[in-house]
């Protein structure tokens, strides 16, 4: 087994879960997160994170508990922020009838805790966006958190405080670790499956272990490549999008004015330097694209002999995709964060989906996460063996920081 250290304090192995403990009578705070994309008029997008953490709250009314749901959505004055009212009725028409849901314009103060304190055994309530509390996004200590009056009120009239907020949990503001000073805390459903399953790809892998590592956001993804193939966790890093368009240059390729206009103006040039690093670390073990999809009134596709290009790079070509595949499919775990190419255009698609679809063929183990993944997922009905629901927490944990939220949980 290979000795590396492990990627979070704070694990399973030394938390309390949800199910360990009896809520039965309890009121328990349930810190979830149901931020959701929003239309100009503030309607849901998109219901994933409503219907994970369904699943908590319904077992914790199943076990005959008092839910006290808090969330959040947006930041005061982000087009995003809005009232928990319209994922409150979410929340209960994915639940059914057999559950009944209600939502308080307040979140907290005597109001709520009046509230509270006439609720019954199954009862779930929803609290205001708990970003109307302006203390509520910092990031401070459990310790210091736990003397704000927000804190103070709820902890008044709660019982358990339960983590479920997984996709929340590189913050350490007020919401995720103030109670777990002065209450017995515990992870939830989705808090406890997000830890497994991403331990079980960053701590000790099944072998060969392939990453593949796209989109647009480089200092991540380079990040993540440094941690999982210098710790021996990933056998080798396939990159799509901007990240394997800037490992392209930095190997000496000029890609074409189009595709280096666009990376200059979002200010991704910076990034050819770490690209050059992580190629001059680890040589072969990290892959890029060996042919390239335009736009040329349709999908056109080019190889490396091409270059440069007179229209910017869109996707991965054929033959990167079968030279993807074939190592997917052998791989006994796979990652995925970030889309291979703009996959919002039917006709640049492709490689994000037929590397998905390898994952899904695979033999082995599959995890995939982010906003773009689990959209496409849905949309092409791809099974993998699991789809995180978290972004930037799924990205710290992969690239070896501690998450806040898990740390405070650490009972050890």
């Amino acid at each position: 087994m290979r000795n590396v250290e492990k990627t979070i304090i704070g694990t399973l192995e030394n938390m309390r879960t949800l199910s360990e403990i009896n809520v039965e009578g309890k009121v328990c705070l349930t810190r979830v997160d149901l931020n959701c994309p929003l239309d100009d008029e503030k309607n849901i997008l998109d219901t994933t994170r409503i219907k994970a953490h369904a699943e908590t709250v319904k077992y914790i009314a199943d076990q005959k508990g008092k839910v006290v749901v808090i969330a959040h959505q947006g930041r005061p004055g982000s087009s995003d922020f809005s009232s928990l009212k319209a994922h409150s009725n979410s929340l209960q028409q994915i639940l059914s009838d057999k559950y009944k849901v209600d939502f308080f314009s307040q979140t907290h103060g005597p109001e709520v805790e009046a509230r509270i304190n006439t609720m019954n055994a199954g009862d779930i309530l929803v609290l205001e966006n708990v970003r109307m509390v302006k203390s509520e996004p910092t990031d401070k200590t459990s310790e210091e958190h736990s003397k704000n009056p927000y804190i103070q009120s709820l902890a008044k009239v709660g019982d358990i405080f339960v983590n479920d907020a997984f996709s929340a949990a590189h913050r350490s503001h007020m919401s995720l670790v103030g109670f777990i000073a002065i209450l017995p805390s515990v992870a939830g459903l989705i808090m406890e499956r997000e830890v497994d399953n991403l331990q079980r790809v960053v701590d000790n892998p099944e072998k060969p272990c392939t990453f593949i590592l796209g989109g647009i956001k480089p200092e991540d993804s380079f990040k993540v490549a440094e941690h999982v193939l210098k710790n021996d966790v990933a056998d080798v890093v396939l990159t799509g999008g901007v990240i394997s368009q800037l490992l392209l240059i930095a190997l000496g390729n000029s890609l074409g004015d189009p595709t280096y206009d666009f990376l200059a103006k979002k200010k991704l040039l910076q990034f050819i330097e770490p690209a050059k690093n992580l190629i001059k670390q680890f040589g072969q073990r990290v892959r890029v694209q060996s042919d390239f999809a335009v736009d040329e009134g349709g999908r056109k596709l080019y190889s490396m002999k091409d270059l440069p290009l007179d229209s910017p790079i869109l996707d991965i070509g054929d033959q990167t995709i079968n030279e993807y595949r074939t190592i997917i499919l052998k791989s006994a775990t796979t990652v995925l964060n970030g889309p291979m190419g703009k996959f919002e255009e039917p006709s640049f698609e492709k490689g994000t989906l037929e590397v998905f679809k390898a994952m899904s063929k695979s033999k082995g183990f599959s995890l995939a996460g982010g906003g773009h993944s689990i959209s496409i997922i849905e949309k092409n009905n791809i099974e993998l063996s699991y789809v995180s629901t978290a972004g930037k927490a799924l990205i710290q944990f992969l690239m070896g920081s501690k998450l806040p939220a898990i740390e405070a949980l650490d009972i050890v």
